[in-house]
């Protein structure tokens, strides 16, 4: 106990101790050599770049949906069959299993939109592959 005591003491002393120094720290950083880019402007093209591909992104959600909708309504009426199935040939004690059989059938997204189906960029538009 006293142990433990003595280095609680210790870490609440050294955080106390490294607190004013923070402010002393953090002015000793260099000065950028290089000028800013223009956020402003570098944002525009990116919305002007991506104004133009999401036309065809939302054309390519309205063909994705016209076979996912009815692929998940057949999954969810299957699902609901089965756990009817599932309730009635345990007698009412399977309903666990009858209720994850519903929710994998009819549960998830079932409209797919423009911005489902556009990569994710990072680091201005280099795709990274691990």
């Amino acid at each position: 106990m006293i142990r433990r005591t003595r280095v609680v003491s210790a870490l609440l002393g050294a955080l106390l101790l490294a607190g004013p120094l923070a402010p002393i720290a953090g002015a000793q950083q260099p000065a950028p050599t290089q000028p800013a880019p223009d956020l402003f402007q570098e944002s525009i093209k990116a919305q002007e770049d991506a104004e133009r591909s999401r036309g065809a992104y939302n054309a390519g959600a309205v063909a994705v949906n016209v076979f996912l909708v009815p692929g998940r309504a057949i999954t969810c009426v299957l699902g609901g069959a089965v756990g009817v199935v599932a309730l009635a040939a345990t007698f009412g004690t399977g309903y666990r299993f009858a209720s994850a059989a519903v929710h994998e059938g009819c549960g998830g997204k079932w409209l797919v939109t423009g911005d489902d189906l556009r990569p994710d960029i990072r680091d201005g538009g280099v795709m990274e592959s691990y």
